[in-house]
């Protein structure tokens, strides 16, 4: 499999994973509601992922714009998507 569709694809199932989670805080099933909290959730499951995703691809992915299309912009709309589903309907 191509090092692009892996690494989109980890990122996709991140930013799902980050969502829930995300909701959670924000709807206070962890016991406390902290909205802002939950955006920092993201970015810092973003980086972690970011950072696996930089193993696996080695040299193979290289530049910002790169990171950018196949990793961050997967992972910032599918979370934004999800957690606004959530958020609205859970």
């Amino acid at each position: 499999m191509d090092t692009t569709i892996k690494v989109t694809t980890i990122h996709i199932i991140a930013g799902l994973i980050s969502a829930i989670i995300s909701t959670a805080l924000t709807l206070g099933w962890l016991g406390f509601k902290n909205e802002i909290f939950a955006g920092f959730i993201a970015l810092i499951i973003l980086y972690f992922v970011g950072q696996f995703c930089q193993k696996i691809a080695e040299d193979e992915i290289s530049g910002f714009s790169q990171w950018l299309w196949d990793g961050i912009s997967p992972f910032f709309f599918t979370w934004v998507i999800a957690y606004t589903l959530f958020v609205m309907y859970l």
